[in-house]
């Protein structure tokens, strides 16, 4: 046998990388939810303990809006009785009298004359009427 060197055959080792957890953005995080929380439970407290008045009654009092109606005949109705302009002035005064809101509804026909429409509304603005609400249908899509 021949005495020969062994030759080794050298494999050379790459250095292993290192695992690094970078808790900078976790840090980060953690302290903008503190601040967060910090920030908003204090807009939530209570200066002071406020003892509130007690009541009878809870019941809420809800006025009915008064509602005239115009038919296509152009008849003026209200509480489903037909009302001239003339005699529709001293009804709305009375009934506007005591409201807190001066509100009246105007339920009219699409065919009625503006005209008429106008003349209601002059009428109710004489009787003291501040606002109006116009009664409509909601428009069907095809």
């Amino acid at each position: 046998m021949l005495n020969r060197p062994k030759q080794a055959f050298i494999v050379p080792i790459k250095p292993r990388e290192q695992f690094r957890l970078d808790l900078v953005p976790m840090i980060n995080i953690v302290f903008l939810l503190l601040i967060f929380f910090m920030l908003t439970s204090s807009a939530f407290k209570q200066s002071e303990k406020v003892d509130l008045p007690e009541v009878e009654s809870s019941e809420l009092k809800t006025e009915k809006n008064i509602t005239l109606l115009i038919t296509s005949q152009r008849q003026v109705e209200y509480e489903g009785e037909s009302i001239s302009l003339d005699a529709l002035l001293p009804v709305l005064q009375g009934e506007l009298h005591d409201r807190e809101k001066k509100i009246v509804e105007i339920q009219a026909d699409k065919a009625v004359e503006f005209k008429l429409f106008g003349d209601v509304i002059d009428v109710a603005k004489q009787a003291g009427a501040v606002d109006f609400i116009l009664a409509t249908d909601a428009m069907q899509s095809e």
